[in-house]
């Protein structure tokens, strides 16, 4: 296998992480890649790839949002009427 073809250990570690589905700590080895200013830039590309792939999507948040508010409104309503 040529040199070129392979990862940086780093990458390959974020890679291993996520495939055996350990989020937590797939989340703080690349927070830690991020804060090394000494990191390879491929390294680097795979931290925030890792991040970015982490993230809630957005929808779901504000969906859940509107039915925490939904629900509270309509408990709200049930008590202020007795």
């Amino acid at each position: 296998m040529s040199r070129t073809g392979r990862r940086a250990p780093r990458a390959e570690r974020l890679c291993a992480l996520l495939d055996a589905g350990d989020h937590a700590a797939a989340r703080a080895e690349s927070r830690a890649v991020l804060a090394d200013p000494e990191a390879a830039p491929q390294d680097r590309a795979a931290a925030e790839a890792a991040l970015a792939s982490l993230a809630p999507d957005r929808g779901a948040v504000a969906a859940g949002a509107a039915g925490i508010a939904v629900a509270v409104a309509i408990a709200a309503g049930l008590l202020l009427r007795r």
